[in-house]
């Protein structure tokens, strides 16, 4: 009886699968080994702390932590002109505004902005503020929102 060609040659191509996912195997173990070695290890750092009470007699000023900017915009009545609000101080002079917000950015630039614009500010005015706390690279500015009024249903 003899064994056709075929069947030998079927054989023979069996084996030749596993080369390429040997190979893709050993490029991920590559890709893996490389990727991992620029991360910086972790580390525990050693606190030193004192064994007693730490009290004191003396009062501590401690600085009120800053929680956020909040940034009104309206129209003065009298004048027509656009009046910005900075927590409650009130700010004529745009460009007082602008240098007081270039301070707050330079000493805490991660804490949040948010800008409330009464109704009829004229948009240049507002865009001005918000490019002002983009230039003075706060984190974070965000605009503030009123719910809509829903009308009422005829029930």
């Amino acid at each position: 009886m003899r064994v056709s060609a075929r069947l030998h040659r079927e054989k023979d191509r069996d084996d030749s699968f596993m080369t390429p996912m040997i190979d893709v195997v050993f490029l991920l173990l590559i890709f893996f080994v490389l990727a991992s070695a620029g991360q910086v290890k972790e580390s525990h750092l050693e606190t030193p702390l004192s064994g007693g009470s730490v009290e004191t007699t003396e009062k501590v000023d401690t600085p009120k932590p800053l929680g956020e900017v909040m940034i009104k915009l309206t129209i003065n009545a009298a004048t027509g002109r656009t009046v910005a609000e900075l927590n409650d101080q009130r700010y004529d002079d745009w460009n007082e505004l602008r240098g007081i917000l270039r301070q707050l950015a330079a000493a805490a630039p991660e804490i949040p902005v948010t800008l409330d614009i009464a109704q009829g500010v004229p948009v240049g005015d507002f865009i001005d503020i918000y490019d002002t706390c983009r230039a003075a690279n706060f984190d974070t500015v965000r605009w503030a929102a009123r719910p809509r009024s829903r009308p009422r249903s005829a029930n």
